[in-house]
């Protein structure tokens, strides 16, 4: 499986996590830390494809890692002057979007 297999995996299962953390949560009265998670879920699942579209045109992995983590802190003080005391859950999606491509890494390792 190439890297492209391994960010759809990533994509689809953070999808399909996201839909079940919002339905979870706003059954239990919870709606906006479920949609702050899935939110972050949804944003963090395009990590993969933010640094494959940096390297490959031609970034430095230094550069490119800083431009993302920019990026994402920016996502997250976003979060936190909209959403404000459910700020944290955008984070922790993102984190929990990091996870599930591990997972979908390690999994693609293990078949070969």
């Amino acid at each position: 499986m190439t890297s492209g297999g391994v960010l759809r995996q990533t994509v689809l299962a953070c999808v399909a996590i996201s839909v079940a953390i919002a339905a979870v949560a706003s059954a239990s009265g919870h709606a906006a830390i479920g949609l702050g998670v899935a939110v972050g879920l949804i944003l963090g699942s395009a990590n993969g494809y933010l640094i494959q579209g940096l390297l490959n045109r031609g970034a430095p992995f230094m550069a490119a890692s800083l431009l993302r983590i920019l990026f994402f802190s920016s996502l997250v003080l976003i979060a936190a002057l909209t959403m404000r005391g459910s700020a944290w859950t955008v984070a922790l999606g993102i984190g929990l979007a990091q996870l599930v491509m591990v997972v979908a890494g390690v999994r693609s390792g293990l078949r070969r």
